[in-house]
């Protein structure tokens, strides 16, 4: 459309006839429009740019958490070189499956696999593959995640709530307590704890600072570790350590008894060597457990001088918003 000032000089110039000095001036008002021609051509591009850049990410949390990401995730710290480094993850992934097409393709959701790989390319495009191709090897427990109403009974009974309170690391602080509810589906727990993970990630504290994980096994049965067989403690395991793009700061295991050792026996031949460095067992002395969540953000179950726990409230977080899983 902006061609449409230029149209009558060049019609002009196609249907006279004019002396050659005619000609020639016309043939330099001719070099000069198209030199305008290509300079609203190229306004035209810096405007396009400059609205596809307004929609793109920037980073807007705290000074401490921008000096945190670069020290401990190598995260650029300018927005253009973050942004560059994005680019060419989804590029390099694109290349190397073309057939795999990604449920989100925004900053946000790309930015998490370079901040649980430290912004290393190769190691974060492993991962979005296998986030993506994980539900066709496990997808009885996806299927729940993409319905929660299936394990509506792990929901109500509080078996994966987050705490309000942070830990000492600035770590999101997550409880789990197997055989909590009436129908104690280890399956409905693992589920839980991933639509969980999941929802807290759509938070850049959380890409960055990662999570700490409470198991309270004070309710578990023989009943629930029966469930568990090499396979599950394998998709469990893999799913947790090579397709989910978090942080996991520590595992901490408490009022475990020696129907823990029998359930711990299955999985940890599961566990990759950072997970095993990452675990820790409290039993019912919870000194060690105050090092790292102070005492007053636990709930009363960890003698702490926190409130209760409310899983209503994140029930309906959870039920309430969609899942890329």
């Amino acid at each position: 459309m902006f061609l449409a000032k230029y149209e009558k000089n060049i019609n002009d110039l196609q249907t006279e006839t004019y002396p050659v000095k005619h000609l020639l001036l016309y043939a330099t008002r001719f070099y000069q429009y198209m030199l305008a021609v290509v300079t609203d051509l190229k306004t035209l591009r810096v405007q396009v740019v400059q609205v596809i850049m307004a929609g793109r990410y920037k980073f807007t949390l705290s000074a401490e958490l921008l000096e945190k990401a670069t020290n401990e995730l190598s995260e650029p710290k300018s927005d253009s070189q973050r942004l560059k480094a994005i680019d060419s993850f989804l590029k390099a992934f694109e290349e190397k499956y073309p057939l795999i097409g990604l449920p989100r393709n925004d900053d946000n959701f790309l930015l998490r696999f370079l901040r649980a790989r430290k912004f290393n390319q190769k190691k974060a495009i492993s991962v979005l593959h296998k986030y993506l191709t994980q539900p066709a090897d496990w997808p009885e427990m996806f299927d729940k995640i993409w319905n929660p109403v299936l394990m509506d009974d792990a929901l109500e009974s509080g078996a994966v709530v987050p705490l309000a309170s942070k830990a000492k690391d600035g770590s999101t602080v997550i409880i789990v307590r197997p055989g909590l509810g009436e129908k104690n589906l280890f399956l409905d727990l693992f589920a839980d704890l991933f639509l969980t993970i999941e929802t807290l990630l759509d938070e850049e504290e959380v890409q960055i600072n990662g999570v700490t994980v409470i198991q309270d096994m004070a309710y578990l049965s023989m009943d629930m570790v029966k469930q568990v067989n090499p396979l599950m403690a394998k998709r469990f395991l893999n799913t947790l350590q090579e397709c989910t793009p978090v942080r996991i700061c520590s595992m901490n295991v408490t009022n475990q008894f020696r129907i823990f050792d029998v359930f711990f026996s299955i999985i940890q031949p599961f566990m990759n060597d950072k997970t095993k460095s990452r675990f820790k067992l409290h039993g019912t002395d919870f000194s060690k457990l105050y090092e790292i969540v102070d005492r007053s953000g636990l709930p009363p179950m960890f003698a702490g001088e926190g409130p209760e726990l409310e899983p209503v409230d994140w029930k309906t977080k959870l039920t309430g918003e969609a899942t890329e899983l």
